[in-house]
């Protein structure tokens, strides 16, 4: 049976992997909005039970843990069993996936298809910068982030046997928010208010300073 990619109508909750995830309370992960999630979002035990409307991941799942072998049963166990539509990078086609981006400069505003039907989303260094982009091309126009932190604790909390497994790429977020993330995270935020959307970053602590901070602690938005 084929599949359509959703439509968006409701707020967007984009959830990149940061430690922020664990301080969210109970009826955070139960507001009416869209969840999007990204990268080892399906072995977070905070997301435990999230209804997904989309999965998102920009690289390789061989990366997201030290051990490639781990990487592999992420993808085999929980990734390709989610019945949420997914989403992967045309440079990496080894995830399993409904769609896949293509990367090109700039935020398209409107749907870009190519002559292979492979939507664009904006060039980027971050998992949660394609999902704000290619949710946005699917008319997403009040987006929230959650687990953008770029500050330690470097993810979230899994639940095992997730968590005994050593997870790559964590060195990143030992230094200050590289110059090029802000620029990029920046660049959206800018094309997203220009085109009368918004996006808010809900991560409590978070260093990044591209997008405005919202305390979802003391205004449900």
């Amino acid at each position: 049976m084929s599949r359509n990619p959703p439509q968006f109508t409701r707020p967007v909750v984009i959830v990149g992997n940061g430690g922020s995830c664990d301080e969210m309370p109970p009826e955070f992960w139960r507001q009416d909005v869209a969840y999007i999630g990204t990268n080892r979002c399906l072995a977070i035990a905070a997301c435990r039970g999230v209804a997904w409307a989309a999965l998102v991941m920009r690289d390789s799942y061989r990366k997201m843990f030290t051990a490639e072998d781990h990487g592999w049963q992420y993808h085999e166990q929980l990734w390709k069993t989610a019945t949420a539509w997914k989403v992967g990078s045309s440079h990496d086609r080894c995830v399993w996936c409904d769609e896949y981006v293509r990367q090109i400069d700039g935020w398209p505003l409107t749907d870009q298809k190519d002559h292979n039907r492979e939507s664009a989303t904006m060039k980027n260094s971050s998992v949660v910068l394609m999902a704000a982009s290619w949710a946005w091309i699917h008319g997403a126009r009040d987006i929230r982030l959650i687990g953008v932190d770029y500050r330690l604790p470097h993810h979230a909390r899994m639940f095992a046997p997730w968590d005994t497994k050593p997870q790559g790429d964590v060195e990143q977020y030992d230094m200050p928010v590289p110059p090029g993330i802000e620029k990029q995270f920046r660049r959206a935020r800018m094309a997203i208010e220009s085109a009368g959307g918004s996006i808010v970053n809900l991560s409590p602590g978070t260093a990044l300073e591209a997008v405005p901070h919202a305390d979802y602690h003391e205004k449900r938005l």
